[in-house]
């Protein structure tokens, strides 16, 4: 199992079918708001998550042996413990902006606001990245996410 972890081709696989989890759970979130109310919605999801992540990290201490933190993780940057701040806003984020512009123009939106991000995150060193230079071929290719997000927005 710790090959398969540690495999380019499966953690590209990971991706793909999490950026596609994000499209349904973004949908699924906005028709649940609409079910139970805008609050109970992320409630749920986080909950729900919070519930996966520990089966996840029971299994990833036991089966897999990794171990469990220890004080270093008191010396960790400030800048990590707000992860989860910030997958709730984007949870509410959707939850406001889907039902106004639907589910493909809300998400190539984030999906075109994280590249970018990520790029500059790259480029500054930021979080504990290795730095990576935001270069012309990086900028022609965020100019193109712009240009796909107006693309179908529009259509």
């Amino acid at each position: 199992m710790v090959d398969l972890l540690s495999s380019i081709p499966f953690a590209g696989f990971l991706l793909i079918t999490g950026g596609a989890s994000l499209a349904l759970q973004a949908g699924c979130n906005s028709r649940l708001a609409k079910a139970g109310g805008r609050t109970f919605s992320p409630v749920y999801s986080f909950a729900s998550g919070l519930i996966c992540c520990f089966i996840f990290f029971a299994i990833d201490v036991t089966a897999l042996g990794t171990p469990l933190p220890n004080n270093n993780v008191l010396d960790a940057p400030g800048y990590v413990w707000i992860g989860g701040l910030m997958g709730a806003y984007y949870v509410f984020a959707n939850l406001i902006s889907i039902p106004k512009l639907g589910a493909a123009t809300s998400l190539s939106i984030f999906v075109c606001s994280q590249v970018i991000v990520a790029c500059l995150i790259d480029h500054a060193g930021l979080v504990g990245v290795e730095q990576r230079d935001y270069s012309k071929w990086r900028i022609l290719a965020s100019f193109g996410l712009i240009f796909c997000v107006f693309v179908i927005a529009r259509f």
